[in-house]
């Protein structure tokens, strides 16, 4: 019995060594399996200075770092990387699991990504700008210049300067973009200190129903507000007989900079004057699993008499019955605008995480009836 329960002891105690040393060892070993290194390499030839910074999934800033490589530490998640100079930026998503990463990128001043989008069976292309042309129409648009706080107490003012909206080829596909800009002069965070464009087509192009779409890949950044929206021909602000919400409003998109939900949230939406002539707005938004800004989108409506139904880059996300008489302002002609503001009782204001200038990329915009 003394042998048995020796050789016992002895084993128990051998277990125990065993077990405490696979403990530590697995607790060791855990620990560096949930630490991966990101290796960044961006293909890059320019002469400014490269910026990479890497936030996680709630828009924190983990690290920011210069060069054209780069290492990150990194545990399992996901995350974004902006990668940016003085004149563009690019955002890639991705997710870390389970192992080292290396990330290949590229940062060219203007690239416009290939288009495979289609309006569908049974449109016809009625009015298109496809901005290949080199300058901005004037046939279609015009620089609506505005104070800074006009609206929504944002703090850019619109202005008729092409430093703020302009169109930029790009050399190696023949296809040009519409560029609106937002600058910052440095001066302070406050109103009158910021510039943008805001593009209307109000007298030249004007529609009342249809499919209305354009491809747009939109800034990012705290406080900052892309938009392509529509507004009824009949506003006082252009010369109308009624103030804004009874001239209705269709917003086909709406984006608001800051955090990682933000930046990847569309929002569509109707503004109109209701039966007790008060402000009532209906709507509804989509989320992505990457920033809104890493590449170009399209954005529609497709509206008729009785509804409007909202879809990013083909696919349907709201629809909004329009039949009864407090949505005759949406029976009307309507005109088209883009915008990037800066600031806003919505989106909030920059800060110091909020880089400029910011630009939103117009590939095309046209209507199918």
């Amino acid at each position: 019995m003394i042998k048995i329960r020796k050789k016992a002891f002895l084993l128990f105690t051998l277990i125990t060594m065993l077990l405490i040393l696979s403990a530590c060892n697995n607790g060791s070993s855990g620990k560096v399996s949930s630490i991966h290194t990101l290796t960044v390499q961006v293909d890059y030839n320019e002469s400014s200075p490269l910026n990479l910074k890497l936030y996680d999934n709630t828009g924190k800033m983990i690290a920011a770092k210069e060069g054209e490589s780069a290492e990150f530490e990194v545990e399992n998640g996901a995350y974004n990387l902006k990668i940016y100079n003085n004149q563009t930026s690019k955002i890639r998503s991705f997710i870390i699991s389970g192992s080292d990463r290396i990330l290949t990128a590229s940062l060219s001043d203007f690239t416009i990504s290939s288009d495979n989008w289609s309006p569908g069976s049974g449109w016809t292309l009625d009015w298109s700008d496809e901005f290949n042309q080199g300058v901005i129409e004037s046939a279609n648009w015009t620089r609506q210049e505005l104070a800074a706080g006009t609206f929504n107490n944002e703090w850019q003012e619109y202005t008729g300067s092409s430093a703020n909206s302009h169109v930029q080829m790009d050399l190696d596909s023949n296809n040009g973009a519409m560029i609106i800009q937002a600058k910052y002069n440095g001066q302070g965070l406050e109103r009158g200190n910021f510039t943008s464009a805001r593009m209307i087509t109000n007298e030249k192009v004007e529609y009342k129903y249809g499919k209305i779409a354009a491809r747009i890949k939109v800034p990012e950044g705290q406080g900052i507000w892309p938009a392509f929206w529509m507004l009824g021909t009949n506003i006082s602000e252009t010369g109308g007989s009624v103030d804004w919400p009874a001239c209705g409003e269709i917003d086909i998109m709406e984006k608001i900079g800051g955090n990682y939900e933000k930046e990847r949230t569309v929002h569509g939406t109707v503004h109109f004057a209701n039966e007790n002539h008060q402000w009532e707005y209906l709507g509804g938004s989509k989320s992505i699993s990457e920033y809104l800004s890493a590449d170009y989108h399209v954005y529609e409506v497709e509206w008729n008499s009785d509804r409007i139904i909202w879809r990013l880059d083909g696919e349907e996300y709201h629809r909004q019955d329009i039949k009864g008489s407090e949505f005759d302002e949406f029976r009307k002609p309507f005109y088209l605008l883009l915008n990037v503001a800066v600031g806003g009782e919505w989106p909030g204001y920059p800060d110091s995480t909020t880089e400029f200038p910011q630009k939103m990329y117009v590939d095309w915009v046209r209507v199918y009836k």
